[in-house]
């Protein structure tokens, strides 16, 4: 990707807020066109917010947590503010930020060594449709996290990808990117442990230590693709304080059925069945279970129920193949009287070949490509592993996607099935600038933003479809079963 990195140097102090239950220090650029705006807050204690944006890079449009209430009642608090530095002390923990020249944070234990500095001279900056984030960075410390990585676990002097991939088949060693997005990175070092966390669902890059020159150093840096920052930063004495606050920050998971601790089977090719039907034949194997005393809890249908009797026989999500389960019904009630529930494989987009192809094309419920102004079309798996054929992705921010895709779910609801497998959901789409509609209401902040400035993809991240399309399925199996 091509680097325009401008750093804005000279900021004055918007304001400084040293409430007893609030601390906020608002810096503003005055040598950057358009001004840059720099936030740091503490929150808790151990957890600070930063904010670094301007009118041309906005925030994160919809952040992946929640802005948390300060809650700053415990420990000592006090704030020192002198002409370009400000120290907080509260709770045994002492933050600093300078700006004499960019922002620069440190957090310490006291009068310990820093566990976290960000870069003097090149913290934050500009990098043409995002931002980077520079912190120095402590050779011989462990560096874990970003969801799901390759092997070794400890992410030091490496280079990272922030995005996600159906990487079906990946090594183990050098994979990258894979199927998570969470740009969370943890450092526990000798001092303590200190996590940097971004909100933006936008795609970017960790280099942690892979880089350095003669004037920086070592260094590890975040670059993040489209749009504004706002991070947190939270200190802890170990990795299990760091990563309980975290989970206090964005949310715990909710509690599994405990059918999901039992066995769980699966398999393709019981439901690609055409002679024996796959009803049948999996009516079968439930019967084998039973009788060499094996436990099952659920089975996981994959997509072959879905599969079209006529060609180009493809998968098309919400359709049942009526050769192989001509009773869908029937055939969950014989699993349910057998105590194993059903697992459907739904995925996220339709192929041209898709029966309401053309009627969400026309709903304006698949993403819209600018070139065109038509919906944007990308090659999909289209049956089994390498075959594809064109089609396009849901989009979740538009009302017609969201509302087809919570009636689909609903149908298989009603049909009997206990729950969804949300597969294919990376949304490995090529281009940064197709169209999101914002249309749904689901998004709290769609209307205030501008369209023409704000609505590509490439801002509003595709993760942000992996959530919507999570919630849609969820909301939809719990209107049918709110207990």
């Amino acid at each position: 990707m091509p680097q325009h990195e401008r750093i804005p140097n000279k900021y004055v102090v918007d304001s400084v807020n040293g409430e007893s239950q609030r601390s906020i220090i608002r810096l503003r650029s005055t040598d950057h066109e358009p001004s840059f705006k720099f936030t740091f807050e503490a929150i808790r204690p151990n957890l600070f917010r930063t904010e670094f944006f301007s009118d041309k890079h906005p925030l994160p449009p919809h952040p992946s947590c929640p802005r948390p209430k300060a809650n700053l009642n415990s420990g000592k608090f006090v704030v020192k503010h002198a002409a370009s530095e400000a120290t907080l002390e509260l709770g045994g923990i002492k933050a600093a930020i300078n700006w004499a020249h960019t922002p620069a944070i440190s957090l310490q234990w006291d009068d310990e060594p820093p566990t976290y500095q960000d870069l003097p001279f090149r913290s934050y900056a500009v990098d043409g449709s995002g931002i980077a984030h520079y912190a120095q960075y402590k050779p011989g410390t462990l560096h874990v996290g970003l969801g799901e990585k390759s092997a070794p676990m400890d992410l030091s002097n490496r280079h990272l990808v922030l995005s996600t991939s159906d990487c079906f088949g990946y090594d183990v060693y050098s994979t990258d990117p894979m199927y998570k997005h969470i740009p969370l990175l943890i450092n526990a070092t000798p001092d303590g442990c200190v996590a940097i966390f971004s909100t933006s669902h936008s795609r970017g890059q960790w280099s942690v230590g892979s880089e350095m020159d003669g004037l920086w150093g070592r260094y590890k840096v975040y670059r993040q693709d489209y749009g504004g920052l706002e991070e947190y930063l939270i200190l802890g004495r170990t990795l299990k304080d760091v990563v309980r606050s975290y989970a206090d920050l964005v949310g715990y998971p909710q509690l599994v059925p405990r059918w999901a601790f039992g066995y769980i089977a699966g398999g393709m090719k019981y439901s690609m069945l055409d002679q024996p039907r796959a009803s049948d034949a999996l009516v079968e194997f439930a019967d084998k279970l039973k009788k060499h005393d094996i436990p099952c809890s659920a089975f996981q249908l994959s997509s072959g129920y879905t599969v079209a009797e006529a060609e180009p026989k493809t998968r098309n999500v919400f359709t049942w193949n009526k050769h192989r389960f001509p009773d869908p019904q029937g055939f969950v009630r014989e699993y349910h009287r057998r105590g194993i529930r059903l697992i459907a494989n739904v995925k996220p987009y339709v192929l041209e070949s898709h029966p309401e192809y053309q009627k969400l094309r026309d709903a304006g419920a698949l993403f819209r490509d600018p070139r065109t102004n038509q919906s944007a079309v990308t090659r999909l798996w289209s049956a089994g592993g390498g075959e594809s054929a064109e089609g396009g992705y849901i989009d979740f921010t538009s009302a017609a996607g969201f509302r087809w895709w919570y009636d689909g779910i609903k149908a298989l609801g009603k049909v009997g099935i206990d729950c969804m497998w949300n597969d294919n959901n990376e949304y490995t789409i090529p281009d940064d600038e197709w169209r999101c509609a914002l249309d749904g209401g689901v998004l709290e902040k769609a209307d205030l933003l501008d369209c023409q400035h704000s609505c590509t993809i490439g801002l509003w991240g595709r993760a942000l479809q992996t959530e919507l399309m999570a919630k849609c399925s969820y909301d939809a199996l719990v209107a049918l079963e709110p207990a």
